[in-house]
């Protein structure tokens, strides 16, 4: 075969599989949070689309139940992203916590012409060199959703997190039929371990849901076993377009 033919087959190949884009519409998810099975708390993620391929992707949690009771905390964290090429591009995030004696806010903004981030906390701004395509603490789960339903099963993702760039490896371990408040779920388990401090995380990934994690457990810093459960969904989930338009 002549190389020109190679090249030829490679570019009709190409045309056959286009590439895939993600559908970002506007949808809300809900969860449960439990610590050894008492709830403690709720959480929301919402999406909101944007212009320009910008959207909003926020996290918002609260304490309820057992939790209420022992301390009142509300805490938001707030991710403004661009869909850019294949990929999530994250250009501000925010974190708040508010609880009974305590606020905390950070910010990480992302300078991407230099790239650098700038992380303000505490009334102090310091800057930070990042690689391209570095994620935020937030957006790293679109890009899990993303790359699973592009077939991958080992994922590793570099995260802009508290001033410091931290490595995420995602493995896939199994798969898993859950009873959920949606019914039965067929799940992709996903195993997340952090480097430098070893926490692993472990989520469960809905293939009829565009891979969104529809349950995620971890330990606290106490030991503790936290896991959250989605509990209602409003609207459609990211989800990869395999053939826009065909």
């Amino acid at each position: 075969m002549t190389r020109t033919a190679f090249v030829l087959i490679l570019m009709i190949a190409s045309a056959a599989c286009p590439a895939a884009t993600m559908r970002m519409d506007r949808f809300v998810a809900s969860f449960v949070l439990k610590i050894f099975g008492t709830t403690v708390g709720r959480s929301e993620w919402r999406l909101v689309p944007g212009e320009n391929e910008q959207f909003l992707w926020e996290s918002r949690s609260e304490t309820a139940g057992a939790g209420a009771l022992i301390s009142d905390v509300y805490i938001t964290e707030r991710s403004e992203s661009e869909l850019y090429g294949q990929t999530f591009r994250p250009l501000v995030y925010r974190y708040s916590r508010y609880g009974k004696n305590a606020v905390r806010n950070i910010q990480v903004t992302f300078d991407w012409d230099n790239g650098v981030v700038l992380n303000t906390a505490k009334g102090h701004t310091w800057s930070m060199s990042v690689p391209p395509q570095t994620l935020d603490k937030l957006n790293y789960l679109l890009a899990l959703m993303r790359d699973l339903a592009d077939g991958k099963r080992s994922m590793r993702y570099t995260i802009a997190d508290g001033g410091q760039l931290k490595v995420y490896d995602m493995r896939e371990v199994g798969t898993e039929t859950l009873e959920t408040a949606l019914g039965t779920l067929k799940t992709v388990k996903i195993r997340r371990l952090r480097h430098k401090d070893d926490r692993e995380a472990t989520l469960w990934c809905a293939p009829a849901l565009g891979f969104l994690p529809v349950k995620l457990e971890h330990r606290d810093r106490d030991g503790r076993l936290v896991s959250m459960t989605i509990q209602s969904i409003e609207g459609m989930p990211p989800t990869v377009v395999k053939n826009p338009g065909g």
